[in-house]
């Protein structure tokens, strides 16, 4: 094992700006893009704007997987957490030179991670039809396909299907021995941990707080630009009341710190 590469899955959130705007340029590569529902070129303020909606938000969990130089070298997220009935989805994607099975050791650690630390007692995944490649690696670690959803997306103008697949942390426990026996030599190419507290899934910092919710008001303003172009005046009514209730939010953020520093 003299040779195991030393790999980190880090909380979005708790890196600093030139790692979280190299993760952009991940999401952006073309192969990435190609398979996600939305691919378009992510800009910088769109993906700034996601990251700070991370901090808020406590039901999904973003990881980036980054080499033992620190350098990014993916996302891994696990979404649409439901803590009642103890399930949720997950995702993952690499950078193109990310080879030599560090997806399969991803993916076993972190469905261990879903289960054992989350506590979760179902993880969920969707892929889009064609991605034949992952579609197999998730069987091989005993997902199984619920179902396929004929034409369910639109992409380049053509619709296509989706793949659903599902693990159960039952079927987990009674076949992870065998899939940890049956792949040891990849998994022992790579070292993984992954870098989690509970305080990290969600930020509540005032100043944090502030910071999302100017964000929002960014975005809400080009959008009132928009409709006043493109609709009429009154429709942007909604949205106008939207900024005046995130206003009223950042004066009172405003008003909390003020009032710990006096």
């Amino acid at each position: 094992m003299t040779n195991t590469k030393i790999i980190k899955l880090a909380s979005m959130i708790s890196l600093d700006t030139e790692s979280q705007l190299k993760v952009r340029e991940i999401r952006n590569e073309e192969n990435v893009r190609k398979w996600m529902y939305t691919d378009h070129v992510i800009g910088v303020n769109e993906h700034l704007a996601w990251i700070n909606w991370l901090k808020q938000d406590d039901k999904q969990i973003v990881f980036v997987v980054l080499s033992e130089e620190c350098i990014p070298m993916g996302v891994v997220s696990v979404n649409a957490i439901d803590r009642l009935h103890k399930k949720a989805d997950w995702a993952y994607y690499l950078t193109e030179n990310a080879r030599g099975g560090l997806g399969s050791s991803l993916e076993y650690n972190f469905i261990n991670f879903v289960f054992d630390t989350l506590g979760m007692d179902k993880l969920n995944c969707e892929v889009i039809e064609g991605n034949d490649a992952v579609v197999k690696l998730h069987k091989k670690f005993l997902f199984q396909e619920e179902g396929f959803r004929c034409s369910n997306i639109l992409k380049n103008g053509v619709r296509i299907g989706v793949h659903f697949l599902e693990l159960t942390k039952d079927d987990w426990l009674a076949g992870k021995a065998n899939i940890q026996e049956k792949y040891r030599g990849v998994f022992e190419k790579f070292s993984v941990s992954i870098q989690w507290q509970p305080s990290e899934e969600k930020v509540s910092h005032p100043i944090d707080q502030i910071e999302a919710a100017r964000a929002r008001n960014n975005l809400n303003w080009m959008s009132i630009l928009r409709l006043a172009i493109e609709k009429s005046p009154g429709t942007a009514k909604p949205i106008v009341a939207e900024i005046k209730r995130i206003d009223r939010e950042i004066s009172a953020l405003t008003d909390k710190i003020t009032g710990e520093n006096v």
